[in-house]
């Protein structure tokens, strides 16, 4: 009987794939559809392109395709992914409309300020009589200089460097954009905008962790383990497991099962090239401590400045609001311009007019949200520091980890050697027992007792490939020489 050509030998086992059974090794998918081995592997590689898949390799040297509970296409998000995706729009969108609310806000008041700065000008030269300037001038380029600033939305320079947190984390930051004045101090309007939706956070590439593994790849001839993306990324062997069978499809590599049974994958193609290209810096997962989250990044003196300024309009919004503004009691005989603002803050305070709108409910809702965005944010800040600082310690409880190869160790070794010499804070042996216990379900590894009667923690799997590895990298010899260029198409 003819063999099915490749695309049938795919959609044979595409149906297979869509019912219950979505787990299984190469020869139960041939025994189950009747293809060739051979049929059935090339039909398993261009279903890894197409769907998500997490390959394993049992202690007989086996290889499990696992599609999954639910036949996911590679790249597509998920529902809580596309939800995520939706409200991180709409936070967006709030934002430009709220900052573009504050620019105009602060237009307003900057040309108040102005007249005001004329006025005294104009009384200043005035005073002077006919007295002759003696050829002063008034350089009015930081005050123009100090208006357009307020248009610009981005708080930061790009440029990043270095801090250091009250717990000896290292992270990055962005530099703040310089004040107009003082260019020693951060932007007022930066101040402002920063003051309500925070600084923003240096981001993480997305496509960070695919680069890193390009240039490991180049440097390590072409073969990986999954323990090794744990260490790059921090991943569980789970989650490395789904980002092993990406990179697969992505820089086009080949599964491999080596004979003590560990799964590694080869990369020929990426091997070869110019090598003029600048690859991607290679930080392991350990090295990379998350940035600090902070309320405004503002000095407690700009702070305590912005919240007064926004107090007083929030205060003079609510008189207009509650009508106390038509209770002012003008006395007998005043003259007509008192009479003219008793009859003004009389109008701003009906309901319903354009003035009790524009000066009462409009900077009333303006200014509570001034206040309330940075309240809530504190609330999630304070959980998202807690969830930080687990992180961080888990990146130092990876690093003794694999600096020691996964081999047994107990809480009490494993905190001297995350503790000793650190320029972080201290990590108690509790913690480092808690993490420890947590981490050996997650990646997973081993747990027993020692001779002593300590419970020791073990991860056998990192120990395995990483031993493996090294095996297989000291055998292979490559050609990555490209050789002479035979034809040119200019």
């Amino acid at each position: 009987m003819p063999e099915f050509d490749p695309k049938q030998a795919i959609e044979i086992l595409e149906k297979r794939l869509r019912k219950e059974q979505k787990r299984f090794t190469l020869n139960e998918a041939a025994a189950a559809t009747g293809l060739s081995i051979d049929a059935t592997r090339d039909a398993f590689e261009s279903l890894l392109k197409k769907y998500v898949c997490r390959l394993q390799v049992t202690e007989n040297g086996d290889l499990i395709y696992d599609f999954g509970a639910t036949l996911r296409r590679r790249g597509e998000k998920t529902a809580k992914e596309r939800f995520d995706t939706f409200l991180g729009w709409l936070w967006k969108a709030f934002t430009a409309i709220y900052k573009a609310w504050i620019t105009v806000t602060l237009v307003v008041y900057f040309v108040l300020f102005l007249v005001i700065l004329i006025a005294l000008l104009v009384a200043s030269s005035s005073g002077r009589g006919d007295r002759k300037s003696r050829g002063a001038s008034i350089d009015l380029s930081r005050f123009a200089y100090l208006f357009f600033s307020i248009f610009r939305w981005r708080t930061i320079t790009g440029a990043t460097m270095y801090r250091t947190d009250r717990q000896g984390y290292q992270y990055r930051k962005y530099h703040p954009t310089p004040g107009v004045i003082d260019e020693k101090k951060k932007n007022l309007v930066a101040s402002v905008y920063d003051f309500v939706f925070g600084p923003p956070r240096v981001p993480i590439d997305p496509l960070n962790n695919q680069k890193e593994v390009a240039a490991y790849l180049q440097r390590q001839k072409g073969i990986i383990v999954s323990a090794e993306l744990c260490a790059l990324a921090g991943w569980t062997f789970p989650q490395a497991e789904n980002f092993f069978t990406d990179c697969l499809v992505r820089f086009d590599g080949t599964v491999k099962v080596s004979e003590n049974g560990a799964m590694y994958g080869q990369f020929d193609d990426i091997m070869r090239g110019l090598g003029q290209l600048e690859i991607a810096e290679i930080i392991n997962y350990w090295d990379e401590y998350e940035p600090e989250y902070e309320l405004t990044g503002n000095s407690a003196g700009r702070n305590l400045l912005i919240a007064f300024l926004n107090s007083f309009n929030l205060l003079f919004a609510f008189l207009v609001v509650s009508g106390a503004l038509a209770n002012v009691v003008v006395p007998v005989g005043a003259n007509e311009t008192a009479m003219a603002v008793a009859s003004l803050l009389q109008g701003l305070s009906t309901p319903g007019t354009t003035g009790n709108l524009l000066l009462g409910w409009l900077p009333l809702i303006f200014s509570m949200l001034f206040f309330l965005i940075p309240a809530v944010r504190w609330f999630r800040i304070q959980k998202a520091s807690k969830q930080r600082t687990i992180s961080n310690m888990r990146k130092r409880l990876y690093k003794v980890i694999f600096a020691n190869r996964g081999r047994a160790e107990s809480a009490e070794a494993v905190a001297r050697a995350i503790n000793g010499n650190a320029r972080e804070h201290q990590v108690p042996k509790e913690t480092v027992e808690k993490l420890l216990s947590n981490l050996a379900l997650d990646m997973p590894g081993d747990t027993s007792v020692s001779e002593d009667g300590q419970v020791v923690y073990a991860f056998p799997r990192v120990a395995d490939e990483l031993k493996e590895v090294d095996v297989l990298r000291s055998g292979r010899r490559l050609d990555t020489g490209l050789g002479k260029v035979i034809v040119d198409s200019d």
